[in-house]
């Protein structure tokens, strides 16, 4: 009776384990660094992130007034800023810590893409309007009722209402809205700069996750010198701040 008591607490304990999604899933990813209070919800279950949070393929991660900064196994790195909505919608991983398949969809607000060991076409990103083919390594951009996005380095294929442009390096800025995709110049170019916060000032971004924004801090200065920036205000484009040096910005991560 004993050894049969003791069966049948064994397997409810076995199917506890193999039913938690937390050790069902393999983490894919981990977070690096945040600020305020993000959370993530999926084969995890819902929780808080914090630096060395894991996160999960499926994971909704919402970032409230804060911002989360991510580095995945392949040593792709994602920052989802504030107000922010993102899902993992898959990460098909081989051999060598590299994705086969790596798609995420941007449902609202600001982020910074910059990729890891990965196949350039591996990556896929959908956003309320567009999506983003990756021939490059370093962008930002947006999703709402327009996406914008600004390369640094690299290059990427926007693609939305049937058309494709081909968005260079160097701030080349591209936007798809009102059933339009098109790279921008002059001061729509500018506009759409000065709307990308981590452009202006990464102070808020931990080392690893900043990239070199002159070009597109250039055409911001531009825009504000000739057009008055709009209700920006202020006189040019704020100045390049990498803020205080990073402290405990190391921990939880993949690497750098």
């Amino acid at each position: 009776m004993a050894f049969t008591a003791r069966l049948a607490g064994a397997g409810i304990i076995c199917l506890v384990a193999l039913t938690t999604p937390i050790q069902a899933a393999t983490p894919i990813g981990k977070v690096y660094s945040k600020s305020g209070s993000p959370s993530a919800s999926g084969p995890g279950g819902n929780r808080n992130l914090d630096a060395g949070s894991a996160v999960y393929e499926d994971d909704k991660i919402v970032t409230g007034g804060g911002n989360v900064q991510i580095v995945f196994v392949d040593e792709t790195k994602l920052v989802v800023g504030p107000n922010s909505t993102l899902v993992v919608d898959r990460f098909l991983l081989r051999g060598g810590n590299r994705a086969g398949k790596f798609s995420v969809a941007a449902l609202r607000g600001t982020f910074r893409f910059i990729i890891g060991h990965s196949a350039k076409n591996a990556y896929d990103i959908k956003t309320t309007n567009a999506t983003i083919g990756i021939r490059g390594t370093a962008f930002d951009f947006t999703s709402g009722r327009a996406t914008l996005v600004a390369v640094h380095v690299g290059r990427v294929n926007m693609c939305a209402y049937g058309k494709c442009e081909s968005i260079d390096d160097h701030c080349g800025v591209g936007r798809a809205a009102n059933n339009h995709v098109a790279e921008l110049a002059g001061r729509a170019k500018g506009q759409a700069v000065r709307s990308l916060p981590y452009i202006l000032n990464q102070s808020a971004l931990a080392k690893p996750f900043r990239v070199d924004t002159s070009s597109c801090r250039s055409v911001a200065t531009l825009y504000q010198n000739f057009f008055g920036g709009g209700s920006q205000g202020g006189h040019g484009a704020a100045p390049e701040n990498h803020g205080p040096r990073d402290n405990g910005g190391d921990e939880g991560g993949y690497g750098g």
